[in-house]
């Protein structure tokens, strides 16, 4: 991974300033440290996709839900299916 992040520092030199491929780069370079910490401890996962897909009905269903009469309705129904959620990423018995 030294190679691959050395390689990123020599690119981002190459590329010009506000292109598309330079925001990449420099996100990655930003978050190097976040994006490399699966490395030292086995236990991390290397992505997220599975917490992405416990939140993904819920993503689809805001198209559906559009109408919640109110603001304040619809920021109650968004944090209890925030806590819905968080609750079933770490089952407890209450």
């Amino acid at each position: 991974m030294d190679m691959v992040h050395a390689w990123m520092i020599a690119q981002r030199d190459l590329v010009l300033e506000g292109s598309a491929i330079s925001r990449a780069l420099d996100y990655s370079l930003k978050r190097w440290a976040a994006l490399s910490r699966y490395l030292d401890d086995g236990a991390v996962p290397i992505d997220n996709n599975w917490a992405e897909n416990q939140i993904r009905l819920w993503a689809l269903g805001r198209k559906n839900w559009l109408f919640a009469w109110s603001l304040r309705s619809g920021k109650r129904a968004g944090a209890i299916m925030s806590l819905i959620q968080s609750a079933r990423l770490k089952p407890r018995n209450p």
